[in-house]
């Protein structure tokens, strides 16, 4: 088994313009989101970091209630995954600007939450500059109109332009009624556009300046991403020309992005004027995001509950075979069994869901009977155990109603630690002590004891084939009785 992804992550240091440099090397060319870009995204954060670890690269933000990371970057040639970097992370790790492949992979143990408002808008880059059909009908009478009344000169900007750009930033902030928030980011963005011009006048950046009868009438920013897709961040114009907007938009894409596929417009903030806008120029679809927030078991999530949380099935992601490995608990292995299960009971929302051997049961199941382990970089992560003592076998037996007086042993010492929980890890160590029991104790009645209102548990053992024989009553617990014959 080969060694788990453990990067020390004592190292982040606070975004700075030598992370545009570097994320070029980690960007797939099939990503269209702007979260990614230093210019359009990351420079809007005041308390960002990063940490650059070999084949994986971290960001990390404060946002309003603490630290979020985005999914990791993953060099395309690493033999690691996206998730295996992830699960890296400290377990009370929340992520943000998720895209549902993400949410996915790695569905277990999550909160899943998303909002319209955030969903950036991508645009066929041919369909956006040519406006074909009639869907577009509109957007080429509004060019048109404009066309027809004013004889427009679109250029790059450059340091002339400066004092002119200034100026006309001012005159449209001082037409807006800004309070609180909305103040706020509009002050930032005021910075921050100082900074996207000073980017494009070196090259790194495209920015467009269009002038009307020598009058400074619209400007728009944007970028060629990595991924060889685009994106807008920025676009404002004198709207007492009818239809500049529209046909600064088109002429923009048209004169920077013509070679790329997707344009990226970004998200709407929930303006509606914005969205109605943006909504007109007929995206070829809507980036979702997702945010993911620990749950400490994975039938608090969202998704679990309801099923269908996505477009498509939600797949639950499995932890590879070799990143783990099953092993014989036996009695030497008292201390960290005991240890691991009274721990990861701790951690569970509803602690009637487990409840935990005596020592003396567990001594006797670890010396007579069988219990599997799964190990992950030494430690121990999920256990499973068949008993056949057969004093209590007697009891189930009973407790079923058992006439043909068939042997039962107790099918029982279910855990996964919370950071491998929904991970395909307990199925397997299920899977090997059923085996067990197939070889070893057959003919027998497996019998597992569960929370009556475990869902997840009993999900998992229906999968299995085990079958709800009676429910009873035992002190604070309701335990329904589910058999297997092997």
């Amino acid at each position: 088994m080969s060694e788990v992804f453990k990067p020390d992550l004592s190292g982040f240091r606070p975004f700075g313009p030598e992370l545009k440099d570097i994320l070029r090397n980690f960007v797939g060319d099939d990503y269209v989101g702007s979260d990614y870009s230093y210019y359009a995204f990351l420079l809007w954060f005041d308390r960002g970091e990063y940490l650059l670890c070999d084949d994986v690269l971290y960001l990390r933000a404060e946002l309003d209630d603490g630290w979020y990371y985005w999914p990791p970057l993953v060099k395309k040639e690493s033999a690691l995954t996206v998730v295996q970097a992830a699960l890296a992370l400290p377990d009370d790790a929340s992520f943000a600007f998720c895209t549902e492949q993400f949410v996915n992979d790695m569905y277990g143990g999550y909160y899943v939450y998303s909002h319209r408002d955030w969903a950036e808008y991508i645009y066929s880059v041919s369909d956006f500059v040519e406006l074909p059909g009639k869907r577009y009908h509109a957007k080429r009478n509004h060019i048109a109109k404009f066309l027809k009344n004013n004889v427009p000169v679109m250029s790059a900007i450059t340091e002339n332009d400066i004092d002119d750009v200034g100026a006309f930033e001012r005159a449209w902030l001082a037409a807006r009624d800004f309070d609180g928030k909305a103040e706020e980011s509009a002050n930032k963005e005021k910075s921050i556009v100082k900074c996207w011009i000073a980017a494009a006048l070196s090259g790194d950046l495209v920015c467009d300046v269009l002038r009307i009868d020598g009058k400074l009438a619209g400007i728009a920013i944007g970028e060629i991403l990595p991924s060889g897709n685009a994106v807008e961040m920025y676009e404002k114009a004198d709207v007492a020309y009818e239809g500049i907007y529209s046909y600064l938009a088109r002429e923009f894409a048209a004169r920077n992005f013509a070679g790329c596929k997707y344009l990226n417009r970004q998200e709407d903030m929930g303006l509606e004027g914005l969205r109605k806008s943006k909504l007109s120029y007929n995206p070829e679809f809507l980036l979702d995001k997702y945010i993911l927030k620990p749950a400490k078991h994975v039938s608090d999530c969202y998704a679990e509950r309801v099923g269908k949380f996505f477009s498509k099935e939600v797949k639950k992601q499995k932890l590879p075979p070799e990143k783990y490995v099953l092993t014989r608990l036996r009695e030497e292995d008292f201390d960290e069994v005991y240890g691991f299960l009274e721990r990861e009971r701790g951690e569970l929302k509803n602690k009637l869901f487990f409840l935990n051997y005596t020592e003396e049961e567990l001594r006797g199941v670890l010396k007579n009977g069988y219990m599997t382990g799964a190990r992950c970089d030494g430690k121990l992560i999920a256990t499973c155990a068949v008993d056949p003592d057969e004093e209590y076998g007697r009891k189930l037996a009973e407790i079923c109603g058992e006439k043909d007086g068939r042997r039962y042993c107790e099918f029982s010492g279910i855990m996964t630690a919370r950071k491998f929980r929904g991970m395909g890890v307990s199925s397997a160590v299920c899977r090997a002590v059923k085996e067990y029991a197939e070889i070893n104790l057959s003919p027998c009645v497996l019998c597992a004891v569960v929370q009556f209102d475990n869902a997840p548990s009993l999900n998992n053992l229906a999968k299995m084939g085990f079958e709800p024989k009676v429910t009873r009553p035992y002190g604070e617990y309701t335990f329904t009785y589910l058999t297997l014959e092997v």
